[in-house]
């Protein structure tokens, strides 16, 4: 939806600039969804009296067809995205049968090519479940198993696993924890979150460099769990960085078809946070590289 969010916020704008003199609540409703991108934002919603037959009354009417043409066509983009994604799935398993019983009647020479199947089925396959995952966030139908945990924990375990995998490039992933921090949310999608971040960081960390990752608490009000990660790779043009979190957007196709990306990591990070109540947000570093950053509200009481 972020491709809506300055037309949606443009129209209320004009909306709320006619309307002078009248209460400034009745805006407040459209004012939050068009500024978060919500496609259900209505004029009429607000209390603004839509049967009036002014230009005024005019413009609010369009507004509303606006919006739910708008939620229309988002709505429709997702059961697309995950009608296809479950039609992919039983032509890629038939795939990987027909490649195991060709692995049994061929020679060696056949081994590089089915490799090389292999390898780019695995590929599809994770590309289909990413496209359900974020089929699922667009929809709001993943946070079923919201409960406590402790995030400096379950960071541990990703910095654990990322750590060893980063060693075939002479890499290391360093954790620094200043706070221990509980949230209430979805262990897994937190998990996913997180782990996509630090795995794009591993991608493009230069070889034999670190990926650093911290954990700090603000304490301000509310209190927020700050979750940084950084690499020491070319980082990316400043005109990107606001679209790094679009699904399929890549900085360069070449390098992503090189480090087998398929550009939808960083938009799960980005609706999972979402989710959550947080944000994240991209930065290059001054001495170079790229750094990460998400925020996600702390549990209270």
């Amino acid at each position: 939806m972020e491709d809506f969010r300055p037309v949606l916020a443009c129209v209320q704008a004009a909306i709320k600039g006619e309307f002078i003199g009248q209460p400034a609540e009745m805006f407040n409703v459209i004012h939050f969804q068009t500024a978060t991108a919500e496609p259900t934002a209505r004029a009429g919603a607000a209390g603004v009296k839509s049967r009036r037959r002014d230009e005024i009354g005019g413009l609010v009417r369009d507004f509303d067809g606006m919006a739910e043409r708008l939620e229309t066509l988002v709505n429709e983009q997702n059961r697309l995205l995950n009608d296809i994604s479950h039609e992919l799935r039983s032509p890629l398993a038939r795939l990987n049968v027909a490649l195991g019983l060709a692995r049994q009647r061929t020679g060696p020479d056949a081994i590089s090519v089915l490799a090389r199947i292999e390898l780019e089925s695995t590929r599809l396959e994770e590309m289909i479940d990413r496209l359900l995952t974020l089929s699922r966030l667009e929809a709001g139908q993943a946070l079923l198993d919201r409960t406590s945990l402790r995030l400096g924990e379950l960071i541990q375990e990703i910095v654990k696993d990322a750590d060893f995998e980063a060693q075939s490039r002479h890499c290391h992933v360093r954790y620094d924890l200043a706070r221990e921090a509980e949230v209430t949310g979805s262990p897994s999608l937190l998990r996913s979150a997180i782990e996509n971040v630090v795995r794009n960081a591993m991608r493009y960390t230069r070889e034999g460099s670190d990926v650093d990752v911290s954990l700090e608490v603000e304490t301000n009000s509310p209190e927020t769990a700050v979750i940084r990660v950084s690499d020491h790779g070319p980082g990316v043009p400043e005109a990107a960085l606001d679209k790094l979190f679009r699904p399929f957007f890549r900085v360069d196709d070449a390098r992503g078809r090189q480090t087998g990306g398929s550009g939808l990591g960083l938009a799960i990070t980005d609706r999972a946070v979402r989710l959550h109540g947080g944000t994240v947000s991209a930065a290059n570093q001054p001495g170079g590289g790229l750094c990460v950053e998400i925020r996600l509200p702390i549990q209270t009481g």
